[in-house]
């Protein structure tokens, strides 16, 4: 039940679509798409599914999952997409956006033993979703193939485990099989909202040069 609440979604969107521009629609987990606010009470709802949350409202921007290189080796177009998110590996680029991050979902009979939704402020949107499991999740790679078609798959790990992965207008879902401790299997998910972070990107590169610009020539 809990995987179908949380990627059959009714498409509801946020209560002030009006100052917002729409990108297309693609991919949704607890109602919660590329054209949905993340206004209060979108927050309220998913504390009462997931549990308390941490809030980090300058956030950097990570696309990597579980390690570093597993992108550039099975998904390089998001290699690139995040090598321009964080030019500088040594200090990260922070971005005005919010990260709520979800670690008590255990209490609530949830198949996430982690969430991290990070949206941006101008749009109030979602640019990134993550989420764990711990535990086998055939229900729902079900229903999200169920509601979505079927995935690309790429084996990894020799073969001993793979990666699923849905692009739907620009934007992409992907759920990763990758062995962890004591060989036993985690599952990591991961929803790029492509559109809105070019959006973010874009708007940031602008006011970089506008910061670059010689009086002389503001004036």
């Amino acid at each position: 039940m809990g995987c179908w609440l949380a990627f059959c979604g009714c498409e509801k969107q946020g209560n002030d679509p009006a100052r917002i521009s729409k990108v297309p629609e693609s991919f949704q987990f607890m109602d919660i798409g590329a054209n949905t606010v993340m206004d209060s009470e979108v927050r309220d709802r998913l504390r009462g599914a997931l549990g308390s949350d941490a809030t980090d409202r300058s956030s950097t921007i990570d696309l990597e999952l579980r390690y570093k290189g597993f992108l550039k080796t099975y998904y390089p177009d998001l290699a690139k997409l995040n090598q321009r998110l964080n030019v500088n590996d040594v200090v990260r680029k922070e971005y005005p956006a919010t990260r709520l991050t979800f670690r008590n979902t255990r209490q609530r009979n949830t198949v996430f033993d982690y969430v991290e939704i990070i949206y941006g402020h101008a749009s109030g949107c979602p640019l990134l979703i993550k989420m764990i499991a711990k535990n086998e999740i055939p229900d729902l790679i079900k229903t999200v193939t169920d509601k979505y078609g079927a995935p690309q798959k790429i084996p990894i790990s020799e073969g001993k485990s793979w990666s699923l992965s849905w692009d739907k207008n620009k934007d992409v879902f992907v759920i990763a099989r990758i062995i962890g401790r004591q060989n036993q299997p985690e599952y990591h998910m991961l929803i790029v909202y492509t559109n809105r972070l070019e959006q973010m990107l874009a708007r940031s590169e602008k006011e970089e040069q506008q910061r670059g610009k010689p009086a002389g020539r503001i004036f």
